[in-house]
């Protein structure tokens, strides 16, 4: 009975220190979005968000899938497709680029020859600063 009571005590302080991580990780990623200056009334920033949290979670580097190893589980999370998942990022991802200062984006990406960045460029820069 106690011993029951002491392990159930483990779990849930375990559960409220993973749920804090979780949150304080992506309050850094949302930062790095914000100084991208992505806007966060898209559902695609949100999606990027999560896909970042997940890709950083998965620990890949190199050689990964965004359509194979990321948007399904925010899929499922979510109740949607894959495929809206990812055009919902790269719409917001597209967005962004038209809406904010070329500037901003060199600084950040750290590039001279400059092209529009995919989603998996964000997504990698922001991993990079966490």
């Amino acid at each position: 009975y106690m011993i029951a009571e002491v392990i159930e005590r483990e779990n849930v302080v375990q559960i409220m220190n993973e749920r804090y991580n979780e949150r304080k990780l992506k309050n850094k990623i949302e930062e790095e979005l914000k100084k991208l200056e992505y806007n966060f009334s898209y559902k695609g920033t949100v999606y990027l968000v999560d896909a970042i949290y997940v890709l950083y979670n998965l620990k890949k580097s190199g050689e990964y899938n965004l359509g194979e190893d990321v948007y399904p589980i925010l899929a499922e999370h979510y109740n949607t497709g894959a495929n809206n998942i990812k055009c919902n990022i790269t719409n917001s991802t597209d967005k962004k680029f038209y809406d904010s200062e070329e500037k901003v984006l060199r600084a950040y990406l750290k590039e001279f020859t400059f092209t529009k960045p995919g989603p998996k460029k964000i997504m990698e820069a922001v991993i990079k600063r966490l």
